[in-house]
């Protein structure tokens, strides 16, 4: 009977040992490669502490009705054609009015060797919910 206690015991130490392991090991690997999402209040503090990143707003028809302050509108599809001529080093903060777009255009910048490209999580809404400066 004890030895079965031990042996559940050491079952479930490695499994824990390697679910922890594991983890540690996807979010170094990844972090390299993929865009990294930033919650709204992680964002304001990039903002607020690094004065040239470079805000893209990917809603041609919303960018107008409102936007984060200093942001440049690039439709996700003008993307590809514009990058040739940005600063790979400069750091930039992608988001858009609707879901998905901003982690493929981010994830297009980090594919093209740019290094500091982040991905606003919950685009403008969560933006605007977290009751931060808009521009119109």
């Amino acid at each position: 009977m004890k030895a079965s206690h031990a042996m559940v015991f050491y079952a479930i130490f490695f499994t824990i040992a390697a679910v922890v392991v594991a983890g540690f090991t996807y979010k170094h690997t990844t972090s390299d490669v993929s865009p990294l999402w930033l919650t709204p209040q992680e964002a304001k503090q990039l903002l607020d502490k690094t004065t040239d990143v470079v805000i893209i707003d990917l809603s041609s028809r919303f960018y107008e009705k409102g936007h984060l302050p200093g942001a440049v509108n690039y439709p996700k599809d003008e993307i590809p054609a514009a990058i040739s001529g940005w600063d790979k080093d400069a750091t930039y903060l992608v988001y858009s009015h609707w879901t998905g777009a901003p982690l493929n255009s981010a994830q297009l910048l980090k594919d093209a060797g740019f290094k500091n490209v982040y991905a606003l999580k919950g685009n403008f809404d969560a933006w605007l919910d977290s009751g931060y400066p808009v521009e119109k």
